[in-house]
Formats: structure tokens, sequence, C-alpha cells
């Protein structure tokens, strides 16, 4: 099934028809969800089996194209949202720890404009949604979402959402355009965004220049990861907006955009391709570090990642038009075991700690008398 120095097969898990657009694992590890063609499961990643009743299949509400998991402290389960081809917004919640999930939400917001992508930050306990020319940030405090405000942004196409820079008690909504390679700092304006260089500046516009597929965060050392579908993969500072790294992905079968992860703690950047491999890059040189490989040469544009306990995991999945069974595959990081101490280097410290001991022994028994003296004197209170 592939070729791989760093990681080796984990398991799959099977139960997708057609192409997958979204994954996305909980951050203790023990759920995950997909999304795609034939709508959105969800699955017990310890068993690696689907978790019934599923979401109900895509019917009106379109594919699946976004997806996302939400963690509140005073939640006692887990809540996903996922967004579909035809508008729609939609939660599953977890109602006990021993029981499935159940839907409690469903709103189409963009009219029939598909939702490209969802963010959330657990630390305001909000929600963003991006549509063709629009972004929507709700509060999730509550079981139903409140809309907090919406924006409109002519000509954008919002490819990615992440919260980046924090700012007082929240972080800021970064928006990531696709064709026009503008991140967008998007914010309450009482106006439309409409590309007026004045009104562009006060949103906080950075043009990248890159035709971006996807993009990613850092928020600790302050870098973004940006797919850009003609070349590869750019990690930026965000203080002073430089390009530090620059990845190559070759372009195979056609140009299309990419999801990159940061995986194994940060160390690593992830990322698709058009002809069936996971490329895995070390995010501090630049340097190829493994590759993941499908027996078909198909788009691999689906990726997600998890860091848990120590363990590493990463999970790809297909995404072309003319698929039948689509499995998730699921590789995890191997484990480097200390080599233990040659025998002859243990005997060489095991000689030097006895030789110690006897240097030891033999200085206190040549000085006992002058140690009894000191020793009585110390008890007298003379010394």
């Amino acid at each position: 099934m592939f070729a791989s120095s760093t990681y080796s097969q984990h398991g799959t898990l099977s139960g997708h028809c057609g192409a997958i657009y979204c994954m996305a694992s909980t951050d203790d590890g023990k759920f995950f969800a997909s999304g795609g063609k034939d709508g959105t499961r969800l699955w017990k990643l310890k068993s690696l089996t689907e978790i019934s009743p599923r979401p109900s299949p895509p019917g009106i509400r379109g594919p699946t194209t976004a997806i996302m998991w939400t963690n509140r402290e005073d939640e006692p389960g887990e809540v996903l949202f996922y967004g579909t081809l035809a508008g729609y917004l939609v939660s599953w919640r977890q109602l006990t720890e021993q029981s499935g999930f159940q839907e409690c939400y469903s709103r189409r917001l963009f009219g029939s404009s598909e939702i490209l992508a969802l963010a959330f930050d657990s630390l305001s306990n909000r929600l963003a949604a991006a549509s063709v020319g629009r972004v929507q940030l709700f509060s999730v405090a509550t079981a139903s979402p409140l809309a907090i405000y919406s924006i409109t942004i002519t000509n954008y196409i919002p490819k990615a959402l992440q919260f980046g820079t924090q700012r007082g008690n929240q972080r800021d909504l970064l928006a990531f355009g696709r064709h026009d390679g503008k991140m967008r700092v998007c914010g309450p304006f009482p106006r439309t965004l409409t590309g007026n260089p004045t009104v562009d500046q006060e949103a906080g516009t950075w043009e990248i220049g890159a035709c971006i597929g996807d993009a990613t965060i850092d928020s600790r050392k302050d870098t973004i990861c940006v797919d850009d579908s003609d070349t590869g993969v750019r990690i930026y500072r965000i203080h002073d907006r430089h390009q530090v790294k620059l990845m190559h992905i070759p372009i195979v079968r056609e140009n299309r955009p990419r999801q990159v992860r940061f995986g194994d703690d940060y160390r690593v950047v992830v990322v698709g391709s058009d002809h069936g491999i996971v490329y895995i890059f070390d995010r501090r040189t630049g340097q190829p570090v493994d590759q993941l490989k499908f027996e078909e040469e198909d788009f691999v544009q689906s990726i997600a990642t998890l860091d848990c306990n120590g363990t590493a995991l990463i999970f790809a999945a297909r995404s072309g038009q003319a698929l039948e069974r689509n499995d998730i595959m699921i590789w995890r990081k191997a484990i480097v075991q200390p080599q233990p101490e040659p025998a002859v280097h243990r005997d060489i410290i095991g000689f030097f700690q006895y030789l110690i001991v006897v240097v030891l022994v033999i200085y206190v028994y040549q000085n006992s008398e002058l140690l009894e003296g000191y020793i009585r004197r110390s008890l007298q209170g003379d010394y």
C-alpha cells in the first residue's frame, strides 16, 4: 500500500463511497469525523469502527465540504459541526459518555452557496464559517449557535479560515483567499469590503501572492503554513510577513488545492498531492522527511493529523471523482526505542564507580582521628 521509513500503517477507516473532502479528530483522540460526497461519518479511533447512528446521507443538504470539532470546558460531550455544498451548517452532539451522537442543529447560512471552511476558537467559544464572498462568526457557548456578525467581501473565495494572534480575550479571525492570494483579518466592520485600498488596509489585508489551496497556523511560533497550489508549501512569519520556507510539491496530473497540516507536535508539515503521495517535510529545515504512498496515483487532497499522548498520527484519503469504496488510511510515527549501552561501556562505568568507592573508604580510614575530632568539636559547639 505504501513505502515509508518513518511512519507505519496503523489502520483504515472503511465505509465511505466517493471522494472525501474533509476530516478532523477530537483533541483527545477518541473520535474522528470525515465528510465527502456520501455525507458525514463518525468513528471511534480506538476500535477504528463507525459510530451508529450516523448523520443522514447528503440529500438536499448536499455533500459535506467542511468539518470541525468544538470543545468546551462546560460541555460534557463532544460537539461536531459540519458544512455542506448547499450551504447548511449542521451540529451533532454527544449525549453521554456511553451513548452515540444526535443532531441538534441545522440551518442554511448562505442560501445555496457552499460552505468552504470552518474554524473554532476554544478561548472565546466562537465558530467561523466561510462561503464565496462571505464570512460569518457565531458564538457556540450555548446549544444553538448565535450569530455575532457577518461580513461580505466582493470577489473573494475564502478557501481557509484560522484563528490567529490573540488580542485581549479573543483571537483574530483570518481568511485566506483562493485566487487573489490575500489573507484578510476579518472583524465586525459595518461595511462591505470592496477591494478599495483604504478599506482593505483597515481590514488588515496581507498580499501573500500565492494561489492558496489551504492554510494552517502555529500561533505559538507566530507562523502560518500555506498551500501554494502552483509550487508547494510556504511558511511565513506572521509579525513581519516574511517567507521563511518553501517546500516544492510536483504537479503530475492537475493543479488542485491540497490540504496542509502541522504534525508531530508541529515538528513536520504534512501535505497531499495530485498523484497518490502524502509528503512530509521537516518544519525547521524544510527538507523532506518521508512519503506515504497509495497504490493508486489519485488525488489525495484530504489530510488530518493528531498528536495525543506521545503518539503522532496522519490521516489521508483520496478525493478523485470516479471513486467507489474509499478507505481513510492512517499512519503512525514509529517510536524510536533508546539503544542499550554497549557491554564494554557499562563495564568501564562500573569499574570507575567501584574505584571511587574504594578511594573514599581508604580516605576515611586514614583520617579517622581527624574526622572524630571534628565531630566532637561540632557537638560541643567549639567549631
